[in-house]
């Protein structure tokens, strides 16, 4: 059998197989949209709108998505009931989001360094003691993916 008889006969014999191949390849990497896990990162306050708006076309897009807010630095603002920009406060499309299962996670060491105490964050926030460290889990264990608005 030539190089090229052996070559062909190889493809062939692969050609059927390849697609069960990819479909097991990206099931185990969570690719199923109903299965999306994404952190979005929000480290200054200027880009708390976008994120929000974004975290609601993500939702829309793909209902079952599990999605998690980390906010440190100067983002930590975001979630701090009452505080607003130009367009209004935060809390309320943020209490909107954590009905649609979104997470909003504060760094406490962020918080710390700007005096905000627990009990100003809006309802429903979860504190972590690293946001950085807080962010490499999520994606290291739970395979999220980062965006970062």
């Amino acid at each position: 059998m030539s190089v090229r008889s052996l070559c062909l006969a190889c493809m062939v014999a692969f050609v059927p197989v390849a697609p069960a191949l990819a479909t097991e390849a990206g099931t185990q990497r969570g690719a199923s949209i109903s299965e999306d896990r994404v952190v979005y990162h929000v480290d200054d306050i200027g880009s708390a709108r976008e994120a929000l708006a974004n975290m609601v076309n993500h939702l829309n897009a793909s209902p079952n998505a599990r999605i998690t807010l980390l906010a440190n630095g100067k983002g930590v603002y975001m979630l701090v009931a009452g505080e607003k920009d130009q367009a209004g406060e935060y809390g309320s499309e943020i209490a909107e989001l954590q009905l649609r299962g979104v997470r909003f996670v504060a760094c406490r060491n962020s918080m710390e360094r700007r005096k905000i105490e627990t009990s100003r964050l809006v309802s429903r926030a979860e504190t972590v003691q690293a946001g950085v460290v807080e962010l490499s889990r999520l994606q290291r264990v739970e395979g999220a993916a980062y965006i970062k608005p």
